[in-house]
């Protein structure tokens, strides 16, 4: 058993969430038209991660990390693949709602998991770092790829088997987890595992920096997994280039952040976040003004620039803000949770009610906003 294994098996598990996250707005679309329907579809799988962030903060850390990431993974698979035979009602609904269950416990199990793996070099930081790198990196060859998989046969059935593909890659990748890393139990002195809402203490952290939180995930939800696969099937362009407008944006996203990191200490986290907002608003302006394939691949490349900014720079942010890092990350996830909620459902209904042209225009609205209020925080900081 090697820990070497450790980092691959988390850029994998990158791939298998991400495979199905941009085509689950297209898939739903074919059960019905209906917004209320594909609301409700996009939100059962959000709630479910929601609910494991705030009610596990408190289970999850007591579970031995291998065993809770690969029951995650495991659960995640099963629910995936029940999406993929299911023929619509409660059997699609139940498998969705698993589906955020599952990736819920394994985005838990895989923060503790960095933690434990090397139990001697006790740098959290850059272990939960290494982690992020190896999910998003994996998240974002995954995340075309689902589109790719359906692209190949036409119709539902397409998207029935990507589902199906990514279930059993999830249960083969959760085999691995058992038998190729090492148990990590939880550390001496942690409390038995509970279910009950998170205890933050007293920490002074600020409201507004968690509303920026939200905005992040909301970007990554709402855009990358949302509002970008459904403008491109609104305007009738092929899966192939759908799937390429994906592709770039995160691939360009992970080129971003090996440098953003770096940038911050240059430019500060609050000049890095105004410019990511910033850019994230005149890409969708350009999509709201100049529908065409051309600016939707372009303006694809430029989004994942702003989503790569603002990923990088929220989490320093909120737990500067809070001023304790245990406390400051735990925020952060239940913030980002929520972004990601509100991004899914809200890009989904929206987009199927007002049309996309309005829907990108509220989102270079919901950008603007975002930047103003990142200049806020940065003027609080100051004066703090």
């Amino acid at each position: 058993m090697s820990r070497q294994w450790f980092l691959p098996l988390m850029a994998a598990s990158g791939i298998t969430l991400s495979l199905t996250a941009p085509l689950e707005v297209l898939f739903v679309r074919e059960f019905s038209d209906s917004s209320a329907y594909i609301g409700i579809f996009m939100l059962s799988s959000a709630v479910g991660v929601i609910v494991v962030d705030v009610f596990g903060t408190r289970f999850v850390p007591g579970l031995d990390a291998r065993g809770a990431l690969a029951v995650g993974l495991s659960v995640f698979g099963v629910a995936c693949i029940g999406m993929g035979l299911a023929l619509g009602g409660i059997p699609l609904m139940l498998s969705r709602v698993l589906q955020g269950f599952g990736g819920g416990m394994m985005l838990g199990a895989g923060l503790q998991a960095a933690v434990r793996v090397n139990p001697l070099t006790g740098d959290i930081a850059r272990s939960v770092g290494r982690f992020n790198a190896a999910f998003l990196f994996g998240g974002a060859i995954g995340a075309p790829g689902g589109l790719l998989v359906a692209g190949l046969i036409d119709g539902r059935a397409g998207y029935q088997v990507a589902f199906v593909v990514t279930g059993a890659l999830s249960l083969l990748i959760a085999a691995i987890v058992i038998v190729a890393l090492p148990g990590m139990a939880a550390p001496p002195g942690m409390p038995p595992p509970r279910i009950g809402l998170p205890r933050f203490g007293r920490t002074p952290g600020g409201n507004a920096a968690l509303v920026l939180a939200m905005s992040g995930d909301f970007l990554r939800g709402g855009v990358l997994f949302t509002a970008l696969p459904l403008a491109g099937a609104a305007r009738d362009y092929p899966t192939i280039t759908i799937t390429a407008a994906i592709a770039l944006m995160s691939g360009i996203e992970i080129i971003v952040l090996l440098l953003a990191y770096r940038l911050i200490r240059y430019t500060g986290v609050v000049a890095m976040l105004m410019a990511s907002f910033g850019l994230g608003m005149v890409c969708a302006t350009l999509l709201t003004v100049m529908p065409g394939a051309t600016t939707y691949l372009a303006v694809s490349v430029l989004f994942g620039i702003s989503l790569a900014g603002a990923t990088a720079s929220l989490p320093v942010l909120v737990v500067a803000q809070v001023g304790e890092s245990s406390a400051g990350l735990a925020k952060f996830r239940i913030s980002a949770g929520i972004g990601i909620l509100a991004g899914m459902v809200g890009c989904a209904v929206l987009g199927t009610e007002i049309g996309i042209g309005p829907l990108f225009a509220l989102i270079a609205v919901i950008l603007l906003g975002s930047a103003v209020l990142a200049q806020f925080v940065g003027r609080r900081m100051l004066a703090a």
